[in-house]
């Protein structure tokens, strides 16, 4: 006997008291078990960089000293053995300059008399008899014609001799100034200790995990990774620098297990919500789902007898909405291949337009919302305004339906977009808007100056510091003009006259999608007589130039 089938209804009703809970409970599991894998690897992977960062940074410093004490030496041989203290001075203050203090340097003779102090201060290592075995003289002694760092007194000294022969003729020490060391901290919600290699403690952003004789915890310096201390979760990372100082940064990790502890509650009580609520709801959920089916087969029905002015409308879940979408649509579409186009030309200008229009928006939304998840962990304030410029901006974008805008409209929305980018580069950027007054009510093409903005600062930065931009505004002859011009790195001039020739083509032939399309939207909406121009100059900056017509709202 053949099983009865039962209604379409009641089987989803049954499928979804059936099936409803697995999901939700595997979906809750898996978000859990995701979330505890990236917190372990972004903890251990930002530790890590961050260290790598640092302790590049103090090489970077230390090769400065390694090279100044060479130069000293260097002068020395050349001035047959004599000490010439204002070409000593000169090389010191020249390549200390950067750091802002000179730091103590120290000259010897052999037999350990002082020849010259930058700060007429001699430390008891450098003097004192009882040194002479396992301090700098012992370095200088027994690493001949090599600069050597060694870590003495709670300060970092770099020592060379120089040597005639097999005679030691001088001896140079220099005291690294502390704050040199400590301020390459990026200042990270993490500790960081410099030491030497058994983890005697030079400096540090704080007091703990370090005994009262300036020695940092030892289970931190024996390895990397995850370790507990006192009852306290660490995750700790080490480097060692070619100059033989060693960077450790760690993280506690107490107040992140507080967090996956209040996320695992969290989840836990929404999974017994849903499951709750998933059962309540089957009923009524199955019959508003199969009504659309009812919907769908009464429209085809209407299709079929002729009518192409039905619509469909369905609302019981988003597959069968997209479903009445595309029968819509294809309804739509069907009637226009129907119907001759007299304004074809003109359909498809506008479908150009829209096409480019759509080309760079993706693009930045995509960078800002990387910005925002990277201000979230440093500045809630800073990522907050940075949302609330991004939502303007949306909104223009999104819901903005004209083609054409005032010029204060589009400014208005351009100020959004200075707003992040003041956040993301803070003092390294800034900027100028001098737009005439008169011209404020005048009409253009939405979201055509934020693009040439996002230019300039992908590009400006190249091998710059700092970055400055300035926007101005004008008509002459009947023609509305606005510049956008930097003092970024400019443009090569090999590519600056590609990118000329490829704005008289038709279709983008190269890589420079930005400045194409913006070219490509004027001429397609206003003709031939306007568009983009662009001069650059290598490391001088670049200037981009619009023509509009000039319309009054």
């Amino acid at each position: 006997m053949n099983e009865e089938i039962g209604s379409f209804k009641e089987n989803i009703r049954r499928t979804f008291i059936r099936f409803s809970l697995v999901p939700v409970a595997s979906i809750v599991t898996a978000a859990i078990l995701l979330f505890s894998v990236a917190w372990i690897t972004f903890t251990a992977s930002f530790n890590a960089r961050d260290n790598k960062v640092i302790a590049e940074e103090i090489d970077r410093r230390m090769d400065v000293y390694y090279g100044m004490i060479e130069d000293m030496e260097r002068n020395i041989r050349e001035n047959d053995m004599v000490v010439d203290r204002d070409v000593i001075y000169s090389i010191l203050y020249d390549r200390t300059k950067e750091f802002g203090q000179i730091g103590n340097l120290m000259l010897f003779k052999e037999d350990e008399s002082a020849v010259f102090s930058s700060v007429h201060y001699f430390p008891d290592f450098a003097v004192s008899k009882g040194y002479e075995n396992w301090g700098p003289w012992n370095f200088v002694k027994k690493y001949r014609g090599k600069t050597e760092t060694i870590l003495i007194d709670g300060n970092i000294c770099v020592v060379r001799g120089i040597y005639q022969g097999n005679l030691l003729r001088y001896a140079i020490f220099y005291v690294v100034p502390k704050t040199t060391i400590a301020n390459v901290s990026p200042g990270e919600n993490r500790y960081l200790f410099v030491t030497d290699q058994y983890g005697w403690l030079y400096t540090a952003n704080n007091n703990i995990l370090q005994n009262q004789l300036g020695r940092v915890d030892s289970k931190i310096i024996s390895k990397n990774g995850y370790m507990k201390i006192d009852g306290k979760i660490y995750y700790s990372y080490k480097t060692v620098t070619d100059s033989g100082i060693t960077v450790i940064t760690v993280n506690s990790l107490g107040q992140s297990l507080i967090l996956v502890s209040v996320l695992v509650a969290i989840l836990t009580v929404i999974f017994i919500a849903i499951t709750i609520i998933a059962y309540k709801s089957t009923d009524s959920s199955s019959e508003r789902y199969t009504s659309d089916i009812e919907k769908i087969e009464e429209a085809f029905e209407r299709v079929q007898n002729g009518d192409l002015d039905t619509k469909l409308d369905t609302n019981s879940s988003i597959e069968f909405k997209t479903i009445a979408y595309d029968f819509n649509e294809m309804l739509a579409s069907l009637k226009e291949h129907m119907d001759k186009n007299k304004e074809l030309a003109e359909n498809v200008a506008f479908t150009q337009v829209k096409q480019l229009e759509s080309q760079f928006n993706p693009h930045f939304l995509f960078n800002t919302l990387d910005n925002i998840r990277f201000m979230a962990r440093f500045d809630a304030a800073a990522a907050d305004k940075m949302i609330v410029s991004l939502s303007g901006i949306l909104r223009v974008t999104l819901r903005e339906t004209r083609e054409e805008i005032s010029v204060k409209e589009e400014l208005d929305n351009l100020q959004f977009y200075f707003n992040i980018l003041q956040i993301r580069f803070n003092k390294r950027f800034s900027y100028s808007i001098d737009v005439e007054k008169d011209v404020m009510n005048c009409q253009m093409p939405k979201l055509l100056l934020q693009p040439l903005v996002e230019n300039a600062v992908k590009y400006g930065f190249n091998g710059k510091e700092k970055l400055s931009v300035v926007i101005r505004g004008y008509h002459h002859n009947d023609k509305l003009i606005f510049v956008c011009q930097d003092d970024g790195a400019g443009i090569a001039e090999e590519v600056l006259k590609e990118i000329k020739e490829n704005l008289k083509n038709e279709r983008n032939q190269s890589n420079h999608y930005g400045l194409y399309n913006i070219h490509r939207r004027i001429v397609l909406m206003y003709g031939d007589g306007y568009g983009l121009d662009i001069n650059s100059k290598e490391n001088e900056g670049t200037k981009v130039s619009l023509k509009l017509p000039k319309k009054e709202m």
